[in-house]
């Protein structure tokens, strides 16, 4: 026997539809997003008198973990349908667009039903594949981290130290920069530098293009507006 399991996911719960291979209802759940939840399904399963390997499921995101729990449990039929056909398919048993998560779920499983041969059976990932996703997921988190605080500081640099972000062509985007406002933390010390000690600084950190450093300790002692003092404090407290 083939029954087929909808299930319309959210952060909180999930709409659980069976329906057999005629297309009727065998049972109706809504289950919290908890184990406890999670067995509930297995407990109406198993009251319908139905193993794991008869029931395929489906639902439309991989990235959940009660995906991984029913796999775990032996639900090896599973399929990951696109949302855009769910929504391609709300006609079935409703007129209305209105979000409607039964409704939903009865019509995944319907889809399940009907169009299965056309779907692609979902599989986990190798573990490979998880630590490449894993690192790659790190690596964005830290790219936007990254902007994040650079527009922080370009903020706070415009509007108390914008000689900072003047004195290489670059502004922020190379090291140099940051090392610059880390060696001459304020305007005051910026202003005190003689040419030489500029110059120093920039073979020190090997800067690239030693020819442009009259241009750029020009830009450095160029006359910018200063922040009041209270500006100051809000900006650093």
């Amino acid at each position: 026997m083939q029954v087929y399991i909808g299930i319309d996911w959210s952060e909180n719960k999930h709409d659980v539809v069976f329906m057999n291979e005629a297309g009727a209802d065998l049972a109706y759940l809504m289950i919290p997003h908890n184990p406890e939840g999670f067995s509930q399904l297995d407990d109406r399963r198993r009251k319908l008198g139905l193993t794991a390997d008869e029931c395929q499921v489906g639902m439309e995101t991989a990235h959940n973990i009660f995906i991984d729990y029913l796999w775990s449990q032996g639900y090896i039929q599973l399929y990951v349908l696109p949302p855009s056909q769910v929504k391609s398919n709300q006609g079935r048993f409703r007129q209305s667009g209105a979000k409607d998560d039964p409704a939903d779920a009865r019509l995944i499983a319907d889809i399940l039903r009907t169009d299965r041969r056309r779907l692609q059976p979902w599989r986990p990932d190798s573990l490979l594949t998880r630590q490449i996703r894993a690192q790659v997921s790190l690596i964005i988190h830290l790219n936007k981290q990254i902007v994040r605080f650079s527009n922080r500081l370009r903020s706070v640099l415009l509007r108390y130290y914008p000689a900072a972000l003047q004195v290489f062509s670059t502004g922020l985007t190379t090291q140099i920069a940051p090392e610059f406002i880390c060696a001459y933390p304020n305007p005051q010390a910026a202003k005190r530098m003689p040419f030489a000690e500029f110059e120093a600084f920039a073979r020190q950190h090997r800067y690239p293009n030693l020819r442009r450093l009259p241009n750029c300790f020009a830009h450095l002692k160029a006359s910018y507006p200063e922040a009041s003092p209270l500006t100051e404090f809000f900006l650093f407290v």
